[in-house]
């Protein structure tokens, strides 16, 4: 009677030691991923809202120059909006809905600087602050006015415009992937110039 050679059967698996190797390594590779998404997130919301204004700005400038009128940037906060001089005041423009005001996301700031200083007062044409001052004169009680919006840029009906740099970044960013900017740069006429991704200052 033959007998058979009896082996004992080898076990094959991972130490717990490449067990937990291997989950490290996706832990990293996990948080690489997330931080890659967020980061390019942070920076697609920064770009679009940038280009959205890029995009609204020319065809400001565009209508401006058909339509033969006087317009004007105001930035406030985190809104903008473009007005009309009708010869005696500035007023919405009615019949072009693009150029009402924007309000941008919540944690999305803008900051308005010409000639590259802080923006501290509107500067105003000679005229026009004349104009305002005239009104506000013989228009009453204070409690009764409405509140006055003066454009900071103005776009004029010739093609000239004032040249500004509009700043768009998170008002509080969460981590280094949102401490970023987009820039929009006019110089004196249309199209209007967009930078970035910058880091912040």
């Amino acid at each position: 009677m033959k007998h058979r050679a009896v082996f004992p059967k080898l076990t094959t698996g991972f130490t717990l030691i490449e067990v937990m190797v291997v989950i490290v390594i996706i832990g990293l590779m996990a948080s690489v991923v997330q931080f890659s998404v967020g980061d390019n997130k942070a920076e697609q919301l920064l770009e679009t809202e940038s280009q959205r204004f890029a995009a609204v700005f020319n065809t400001a400038a565009d209508y401006s120059l058909l339509n033969n009128l006087e317009l004007g940037l105001v930035v406030e906060d985190n809104t903008y909006q473009f007005l009309g001089y009708d010869g005696k005041q500035w007023k919405t423009v009615s019949d072009n809905k693009i150029l009402e005001a924007y309000t941008l996301p919540e944690d999305i700031s803008i900051t308005l600087t010409l000639d590259d200083l802080p923006l501290d007062e509107p500067p105003l044409i000679n005229i026009l602050k004349q104009n305002e001052e005239s009104e506000l004169a013989f228009s009453g009680s204070e409690l009764n006015k409405e509140k006055k919006l003066i454009p900071q840029v103005y776009i004029l009906s010739g093609g000239d415009l004032t040249p500004f740099n509009l700043r768009f970044e998170f008002s509080d960013p969460l981590d280094e992937s949102m401490e970023i900017n987009y820039r929009v740069t006019a110089l004196y006429s249309t199209p209007v110039e967009i930078k970035g991704p910058l880091q912040n200052d």
